[in-house]
C-alpha cells in the first residue's frame, strides 16, 4: 500500500498560513518551513492549483503593501516618535515628538514613469520594448515551452 502523499497532512491544512508566508518569504523558505522538500514543493504546486494560487494570493497582496508604502513614501508623510526617559529602570516620563518625512524625489520619478506616460524617459523605447515582451510571450505560447 503506497503511502499517503505528505501534501494532504502538511500543506493543505496550512494552505492560509502559505498565503502570508508567500508575503515574506521565498518559496524554498515556504518550503522548509513545512518540512517537505523542494522538490517536493515544487511537485505539488504544479499538481495543486489551490497551493499556486494561495503563493500566487500572498504575492499579490505583497506587491499591493508595497505599492502603497511607496506611494506613502513619494508623497510625504507625518508620523509620531515616542521617547520613554528611564532613570534606573523606571520610566520617569515619555517624549512624543510629531515627525515629518518629507516626499521622496526617487520614489515620485518611479511612480511617475509607471503610472504617467508621458512622464516615461523615452515613450518610443518602452514602446519597442513591449512590443519585443510581446512577441516573446507569443514565441513561448506557439512553441508550448
Amino acid at each position: 500500500m503506497a503511502r499517503p502523499e505528505k501534501y494532504e497532512e502538511y500543506v493543505k491544512p496550512r494552505l492560509d498560513e502559505i498565503t502570508e508566508m508567500a508575503r515574506t518569504m521565498m518559496e524554498e523558505q515556504i518550503a522548509e518551513a513545512l518540512g517537505i522538500a523542494k522538490s517536493s514543493w515544487y511537485k505539488y504546486k504544479a499538481e495543486h492549483t489551490e497551493l499556486s494560487e494561495a503563493v500566487k494570493k500572498g504575492r499579490t497582496k505583497l506587491a499591493t503593501d508595497l505599492k502603497s508604502t511607496l506611494i506613502r513614501k513619494a508623497q510625504g508623510f507625518n508620523y509620531e516618535e515616542k521617547k520613554i526617559i528611564k532613570e534606573k529602570g523606571v520610566v520617569v516620563r515619555e517624549e512624543v515628538y510629531l515627525k515629518a518625512s518629507p516626499p521622496d524625489v526617487a520614489a515620485i520619478n518611479l511612480l511617475l514613469k509607471n503610472y504617467d506616460p508621458d512622464w516615461r524617459n523615452d515613450p518610443a523605447e518602452y514602446e519597442l520594448k513591449k512590443k519585443a515582451l510581446e512577441l516573446q510571450e507569443k514565441k513561448l505560447e506557439d512553441s508550448k515551452w
